[in-house]
């Protein structure tokens, strides 16, 4: 473990409390879910770790995230929930942004679109940067400038000069150079991947600073959010140009969750990895009643890394290692 300080574990454990009594102030349950599995998450770039037995006859994945197991109890019932979750996803290294473990709070609430949730995590945040945040930043709570919500389609009219059709994406690869491969390869990828190489390259550099909640995706880039009048009504947060989390509209249709989860499938195929089965429990909760809510998740260790000021995850987070 990364010899932490006394005052960053102890700086960890109140932010951690405030969370806690912030989300349980706003009529969020605290629950706890299995953290090893028999089938994980059907995301492309993702990868679990596989964990087996001395035997060789048990084996299961460490979980990516919590959200299977969350909107299966959002099916059951619930109407606002969160988890403060340990997470692993493989291959998570490099920048000291990365680590293979890491805390994540996940939370469902019922009857919140992805508006109304960007509305409530603004306020979320505000409340820990006003308690916890570094003097500078405290004072920026008051421009409306310093938290910006931004479309994907202003970010990419802003830094590219275009939206996100696939042509454009195309003609831009080529005009910037982005990619060695030829334009006979190119124009067969995946939209996915043309949108993620301009994205990565010209517009998440340039959200600049302060903290961007970016709406609006893609409905090739629609995950597991609904697709409405034509964008995925999802988003994501950035501080200070880091991602710190990932929030979808959930979408709630299981045949359409299915066709997805099988072109995921295919992805995977395509890319040389292993292709987990579906979850058939998931999907079965779709089917049964699960409410209209919306979810994100949060790196905590990201988090509170921006709180503190600091410059890496192995300056405050225990599942840092360097590699």
């Amino acid at each position: 473990m990364v010899s932490l300080s006394k005052d960053t574990l102890i700086f960890r454990s109140q932010i951690l409390r405030k969370v806690r009594e912030i989300l349980w102030r706003d009529g969020f349950l605290e629950v706890d879910t299995p953290t090893l599995k028999p089938i994980v998450g059907m995301e492309p770039y993702l990868d679990p770790f596989e964990v087996r037995s001395p035997s060789g006859r048990e084996k299961g994945y460490l979980i990516t995230s919590p959200e299977y197991s969350l909107k299966q109890m959002m099916a059951k019932g619930m109407n606002r929930i969160f988890e403060l979750a340990h997470t692993y996803r493989s291959g998570e290294i490099g920048s000291g942004f990365h680590s293979k473990e890491f805390l994540m709070l996940e939370l469902y609430a019922k009857g919140m679109d992805d508006s109304s949730l960007r509305r409530f995590i603004e306020t979320f945040l505000r409340e820990l940067i006003f308690v916890f945040g570094k003097e500078d930043d405290q004072k920026k709570l008051s421009s409306s400038e310093w938290i910006r919500h931004l479309s994907v389609e202003e970010a990419f009219l802003q830094n590219v000069g275009h939206g996100f059709l696939r042509e454009d994406l195309l003609k831009t690869i080529e005009v910037k150079k982005l990619s060695s491969s030829p334009i006979s390869e190119r124009i067969q990828w995946p939209y996915e991947d043309l949108f993620f190489l301009v994205f990565l390259n010209l517009v998440e550099p340039m959200l600049g600073e302060g903290i961007v909640f970016l709406y609006d995706y893609p409905p090739e880039c629609a995950a597991l959010a609904k697709v409405v009048d034509g964008v995925a009504k999802r988003f994501e947060i950035y501080w200070d140009g880091l991602e710190l989390a990932n929030a979808f509209y959930e979408l709630s249709d299981a045949k359409e969750q299915r066709k997805r989860f099988y072109e995921e499938q295919g992805l995977r195929s395509k890319l040389g990895k292993e292709v987990f089965p579906m979850d058939e429990e998931f999907l079965g909760s779709l089917e049964n009643g699960f409410p209209d809510c919306s979810g994100i998740s949060i790196g905590m260790d990201r988090l509170i890394l921006r709180l503190s000021g600091k410059h890496g995850l192995g300056e405050i987070s225990p599942y840092w290692i360097e590699v």
